[in-house]
């Protein structure tokens, strides 16, 4: 069952025999940590076989925009405490999402927990994809992709599920509108008498829908007018010319089959990963990922209290000021939020996300040095982090670093629309303060194609008068000065637009 809020974790049951209760181990691999209390074999299998699906998913998925954020993976051995960690009492498997990790949380009830394991991921690849999908979809796909196995060279896609098939057997089926108008608050995906059926005819909707020859061609025709708002049966008429009584008739028919057709891919799961190595996780660090957790299900009173407690036991952790800054900012708490992440900052702490953060509650505050220390170390923590590198080229042209604001700009490989005008605007002026008209006048002219906005053009009217000024031969030098000297226009950064977070 798929949750999302905002890098990935997976909290994953599995069944041979475990270590002791206390004893957890994290193994690792390049954006992923699985934690866990089953064996250091069983662990380092998973792992490898979940990297194998994140390169299938790459290679062969209708969806190939895989999360950024890196992926953990936990295990609950007790129900009792699974349950603490469970925001749906009937899931035995969720997906969530921070703006620093994905999770996905699998309880010791699961039976199949690598299929688990893959329905998780592929709820992961469709929130990272933009993708705007109703709830049924979202579980049904999730649900096909869930049967992914090799089949020597290639893997295959589209078993039946016994579960799934036993409720259709037995349940009465919801019709088509109730079934494509369930949401994540609705009854029959929260209530477990409910569940059953909707899952089912989810999963079986979507695996016509997708891999039926009728139907297979259409697929992404439909995702896309679901994608764009409209409703289930309206995208069943653009998709198929069909209604959705139609297509529920045409899926009672397509179970009664003898032979359901899956989908061959011609890549395959691959060979095995560079073998992970365990590592025994101390009960301080089991802690906080679970007081991490704690925090992104909402329970944030239990993960302070848990946090503080953490913070008495081994002050100065770096992590730890980082968590209590983090809610802290959720409570909209800046001063609390600007001091815990400075003591992070000052205790080392590299995470991006936290030295970008830093820099805004810096820039409300005035503390132009510090703001530029954290953004500086935001980029080099993360050299394509356009947000943070932005606001660094911006910051050093305001604060008179013409050339260092120039290389910080210029290192950025895509400028979004929305920041094209102060982007080349301030990359205009530090050309002119440097003494490069040419270069300046050059990204004047893009700056101008890209102002839609009267501040913008208000903006570009400025800068094109000081260019002039600037350039004109009189001014090549005034009392002592060079041409090009730091003098002059320096470019604010009110200009930047909301978009940024400022």
């Amino acid at each position: 069952m798929g949750r999302h809020t905002c890098g990935v974790v997976l909290l994953l049951a599995l069944s041979a025999l475990p270590a002791a209760a206390d004893e957890w181990i994290r193994v690792s691999a390049p954006g992923i940590d699985l934690y866990t209390t089953a064996s250091p074999k069983q662990a380092k299998e998973l792992l490898q076989r979940l990297q194998q699906v994140r390169n299938f998913f790459l290679k062969a998925s209708p969806v190939r925009k895989v999360s950024e954020l890196p992926l953990r993976i936990i295990e609950f051995r007790s129900q009792d405490e699974f349950q603490r960690f469970n925001p749906n009492q009937i899931s035995s498997a969720y997906f969530a999402s921070s703006k620093v990790r994905d999770y996905i949380v699998l309880g010791p009830a699961a039976e199949d927990n690598f299929g688990m394991v893959v329905h998780e991921y592929m709820h992961l690849i469709v929130k990272h994809s933009g993708l705007r999908l109703p709830v049924w979809l979202n579980e049904g796909w999730a649900d096909v992709y869930s049967t992914l196995r090799p089949q020597g060279k290639e893997t295959a896609v589209g078993d039946l599920l016994p579960l799934r098939m036993e409720s259709l057997t037995k349940e009465q089926w919801l019709d088509f509108d109730t079934l494509t108008s369930v949401t994540s608050q609705s009854a029959s995906y929260n209530e477990a008498s409910r569940a059953g059926i909707f899952y089912a005819e989810s999963w079986a909707l979507a695996h016509m829908l997708y891999l039926a020859p009728d139907y297979s061609a259409n697929f992404g025709k439909f995702v896309a007018e679901l994608n764009a708002g409209r409703s289930a049966d309206d995208a069943c008429q653009a998709a198929w010319g069909r209604s959705g009584a139609q297509v529920m008739a045409d899926l009672r028919n397509y179970f009664k089959r003898k032979k359901i057709l899956g989908r061959l891919y011609e890549t395959s799961l691959g060979k095995d990963q560079d073998e992970p190595l365990p590592s025994q996780l101390s009960e301080f660090d089991k802690s906080m990922v679970l007081a991490d957790l704690l925090t992104e299900l909402g329970k944030t009173s239990e993960a302070k209290a848990e946090f503080e407690r953490l913070n008495l036991e081994q002050p100065g952790q770096a992590a730890v000021a980082r968590a209590l800054g983090d809610l802290a900012a959720g409570r909209r708490d800046e001063d609390a939020a600007r001091s815990y992440y400075e003591k992070a900052f000052d205790a080392g702490e590299q995470d991006p996300v936290m030295c970008y953060d830093l820099a805004l509650l810096e820039r409300k505050k005035g503390q132009a040095a510090k703001m530029l220390a954290a953004l500086e170390r935001a980029v080099q923590s993360k050299p394509d982090y356009t947000d943070a590198a932005l606001l660094l080229g911006l910051t050093r042209v305001n604060l008179r670093n013409f050339e260092g604001g120039i290389a910080a700009l210029l290192a950025i490989d895509e400028i979004r629309p929305e920041m094209a005008p102060p982007v080349y605007c301030a990359l205009s002026v530090a050309y002119v303060q440097t003494g490069d008209f040419d270069a300046a006048r050059a990204h004047l002219a893009t700056c101008g194609k890209w102002s839609k906005t009267e501040e913008e053009k208000k903006r570009v009217e400025q800068v094109t008068a000081f260019l002039n000024a600037r350039a004109r031969p009189d001014a090549a030098v005034r009392k002592g000065e060079k041409r090009g000297s730091t003098t002059g226009m320096a470019i604010g950064l009110d200009c930047v637009p909301p978009g940024m977070r400022l």
